[in-house]
């Protein structure tokens, strides 16, 4: 199956969630200089919540356990293990999950088909999505429909969207996306796609991280969120 035009994916990131044990300290984020999301989002069905930080394109939502019974049902039905991927310095299992869409650019805006006939619709990547959530030392792969996807929700237009992006730090836009695993040998066909076609790195035998780029990293400056219990080092 072919999921790629020549020389050019047709998928991006649309957004990255992070699973966490607890809440996060919203105040310890705001001091580092992030905006975070007034709401908090319940999830009951998966026995989870979670909080959004939002960029140009993209955003980290970070999830954490609600209700440990609700997520053992939910792990049972989907495959997907809120409580094993939780993050934990002893944990090998990945806490990350990758939400993928099609790029605006290769999708016909009249019909929403793709612009080259030669390919199929990239829903078919979703196939491949059993053998990725079964493996637990990876990040999760998904894809999501155009429709939901955070270019066609986010309005840069609107004041109150604006103000979400406009980050004390002084990043913008994510230009890199870098995530360790502890996972050595082959890895599944979606990982190995991303990793490919440049989408994501991947580090292979490493402790759990989640390493994201902004702006070029034109400041050269960095912070290492797991002071604060969060697997992510921002280079910007």
């Amino acid at each position: 199956m072919t999921l790629l035009l020549k020389h050019k994916t047709l998928l991006e990131i649309n957004h990255i969630f992070v699973c966490l044990q607890t809440a996060p300290d919203k105040q310890s984020l705001e001091k580092i200089g992030l905006i975070c999301s007034e709401n908090i989002r319940n999830n009951p069905q998966q026995g989870t919540a979670s909080m959004i930080i939002f960029f140009e394109h993209t955003y980290i939502e970070l999830v954490w356990l609600e209700n440990s019974t609700m997520a053992e049902i939910y792990a049972m039905y989907s495959g997907i293990d809120f409580i094993s991927r939780s993050y934990s310095s002893q944990k090998a299992t990945s806490p990350f999950g990758i939400a993928l869409h099609q790029k605006p650019d290769t999708i016909n805006s009249e019909n929403g088909s793709l612009s080259s006939s030669n390919h199929q619709p990239s829903e078919e990547f979703i196939n491949f999505a059993v053998e990725n959530i079964a493996a637990q030392t990876e990040p999760i792969c998904f894809m999501i429909p155009e429709s939901v996807s955070f270019s066609n929700i986010f309005n840069p237009f609107l004041e109150a969207h604006r103000k979400l992006i406009n980050h004390p730090l002084g990043i913008r836009k994510l230009t890199n996306t870098r995530i360790a695993i502890s996972k050595t040998g082959n890895l599944t066909n979606p990982i190995s796609m991303l990793k490919r076609e440049g989408i994501v790195e991947i580090e292979q035998n490493a402790s759990p991280l989640l390493e994201l780029t902004f702006d070029e990293g034109s400041q050269g400056k960095s912070i290492d969120l797991k002071t604060i219990g969060i697997p992510i080092i921002l280079k910007y």
